[in-house]
């Protein structure tokens, strides 16, 4: 019954008023019916003569009310809404609602790119978890971890491998460094082998454990110092040593036996070492050298003799195994002169050329007043 009275009294105070100056009729003095006091009857547009603030031109409020009459609620004024399913305060963008005021799991602010997981949303942190936790499009950035494949289990992986994630597979491995993952032996730090592989992953192959081989020419199992080779295995025409002085010679090397022919065959730097003769002066011819001045040489020299036993080197009758004459000389230089070639010979006082046998004489030759005969009885009388 009151609101009956208020409408009652609103009709009256409109049907009584004087329009506006400004709401632009032909004839001011013409009362119109302005039931609700805005100004605007139903014939001027007001779509609402019973709402004071519902006319045209009248500000549109999120109400559900057609406020400036323009046939459309709440245009202009209703917000944008989106489901918030998980929670985290950011709404799935492909749920957009217009309304007023959000229904119990609506958000205003939109960008969940997984609104079935609370910790996904933009600004979120990133965890190594295999999702796009903030919403950035890329997965994992800031968690996961490069690795790589170890396939010869040597604990280092091969870098064209490399795969980023939050867990390795079986056989991977956070370093990717291997320059051969196919061999076990050939990883950085590696001791270097004499493979012609690179085991230490240092881009030289074999560095500092090659062996040098020289080039045998002559075949003689030593080689000259003029060709080398650097290798692991021995190569055909190659040896370990390089001590041949002569590699165009077969004959001549450090285990040759030394020749006595004016060649250095054992390679020692000296030529017919040990194994010349010496040779003394044999100045009289007779085959025997004077033993005080010697020569080493392969040969025999002009003038010189093998052995060095004459006793006098002036005298070609005297020498080792010589006959001895009687001749005051010893022939056969036994140390002896004229022995086994002397002759005996007696005195023969009264020269009837009988001597006394008590009184001999050892010569070469009789000497004066003496024969050979030792007969005589009485060497002082010639008759006897």
């Amino acid at each position: 019954m009151a609101v009956m009275r208020l409408l009652a009294l609103a009709f009256l105070v409109a049907c009584t008023r004087t329009p506006p100056a400004d709401l632009g009729k032909e004839d001011p003095d013409v009362l119109t019916d302005d039931g609700d006091g805005d100004g605007f009857s139903a014939e001027e547009g007001d779509c609402d003569d019973a709402d004071a603030s519902a006319f045209p031109g009248a500000q549109e409020a999120c109400d559900g009310v057609d406020q400036d009459c323009d046939g459309v609620v709440d245009n202009g004024v209703l917000s944008v809404w989106y489901t918030d399913a998980d929670g985290d305060g950011v709404g799935d963008a492909a749920t957009p609602v217009e309304a007023c005021e959000p229904v119990d799991g609506q958000i205003s602010t939109a960008g969940d790119c997984d609104d079935t997981r609370p910790d996904v949303f933009p600004g979120a942190p990133e965890a190594c978890d295999g999702a796009d936790n903030d919403c950035d499009g890329s997965i994992d950035e800031d968690g996961a971890t490069p690795w790589y494949a170890d396939a010869d289990g040597d604990g280092f992986g091969d870098p064209a491998s490399e795969d980023v994630t939050c867990a390795p597979a079986s056989g991977w491995i956070s370093v990717g460094s291997d320059c051969d993952d196919g061999d076990a032996v050939s990883f950085p730090g590696a001791a270097e082998l004499c493979d012609e592989e690179d085991n230490d992953c240092d881009g030289t192959v074999d560095e500092d454990v090659t062996t040098t081989w020289w080039a045998d020419l002559d075949g003689d199992d030593h080689g000259g110092v003029a060709l080398a080779q650097e290798a692991c295995v021995q190569p055909s025409g190659y040896v370990a040593s390089s001590d041949d002085c002569d590699d165009a010679a077969a004959g001549v090397n450090p285990d040759a036996a030394e020749v006595c022919d004016g060649v250095d065959q054992d390679c020692d730097g000296t030529v017919d070492d040990g194994v010349t003769s010496s040779y003394w002066p044999d100045r009289d011819g007779d085959a025997h050298g004077d033993g005080t001045v010697a020569v080493e040489a392969c040969e025999v020299p002009t003038g010189y003799a093998s052995v060095s036993d004459d006793c006098d080197d002036l005298d070609a009758a005297a020498f080792p195994g010589a006959s001895e004459i009687c001749d005051g000389a010893d022939n056969d230089c036994d140390g002896s002169t004229d022995e086994g070639v002397l002759s005996t010979f007696y005195a023969d006082g009264d020269g009837d050329g009988h001597g006394d046998a008590t009184a001999p004489a050892l010569a070469c030759a009789a000497p004066t007043g003496t024969v050979t005969l030792a007969d005589d009885c009485d060497d002082l009388d010639a008759a006897s």
